[in-house]
């Protein structure tokens, strides 16, 4: 069985976009993470992936830890559009092509994704001149980075427009119409993120007794 090449591009191009999203999303919490400024994005699926990742994370090295957050944001997008997908009969909704809506919900991410590049660079930068190992140390939250007063403002203003762009693509993609759509997205949100930290919860036992267990072993 040959699958349709648009199939493979949409699921491709989903994944990308939600991988560029991780990196902006990290890179927020990242800049913020000294200054306690750091706010809950709208976004489900950047509420989604800084959630599991927070009740999943494990005493690590700081690359793997960078890794964890940016395979959760792809499983935490396409987690999302599958339990709309899966409701949205219930509300008179209906999805004509999987893949297609995860190519339009990841698409509509994409202003959060903006400011990534800027902050990353920002992280390099901080000492006067750009350098790869002074961006990673903010990275990897071994060195703080001077507070942008304006960073989470903007961060919260694009993850609104991004809902906003979100909201849309539910319209086209499920063919949903007045307060259907608002019934359809808030109850499958909620169950959303109660099965997301549910989930990451459970998810963290093995993780730890892997990774942390493989830390202790190399220290003691």
């Amino acid at each position: 069985m040959t699958v349709p090449r648009q199939t493979l591009l949409d699921v491709f191009n989903a994944i990308v976009l939600w991988l560029v999203l991780a990196f902006s999303v990290g890179w927020y919490y990242a800049v913020t993470y000294f200054a306690g400024g750091a706010w809950p994005l709208p976004l489900p699926e950047a509420l989604a992936g800084f959630t599991a990742y927070y009740f999943s994370q494990a005493s690590t090295h700081a690359p793997l830890q960078v890794l964890h957050w940016l395979i959760l944001f792809p499983l935490a997008g396409v987690a999302w559009v599958y339990l709309l997908s899966v409701t949205a009969p219930y509300f008179g909704g209906r999805c004509e092509s999987f893949t297609w809506a995860l190519w339009r919900f990841s698409l509509a991410s994409l202003p959060l994704s903006l400011p990534g590049p800027y902050l990353a660079w920002a992280a390099g930068a901080r000492h006067g001149h750009w350098g790869f190992q002074s961006m990673m140390q903010v990275a990897f939250r071994q060195d703080g980075h001077p507070p942008l007063a304006w960073i989470t403002p903007l961060y919260v203003v694009l993850a609104l427009i991004a809902l906003a762009l979100q909201v849309h693509a539910h319209r086209r993609v499920f063919h949903l119409r007045g307060q259907a759509v608002w019934h359809h997205l808030l109850l499958s949100g909620a169950i959303y993120l109660f099965a997301v930290a549910g989930f990451a919860n459970f998810a963290a036992y093995p993780i730890r007794y892997f990774l942390e267990g493989e830390i202790y072993h190399s220290t003691f």
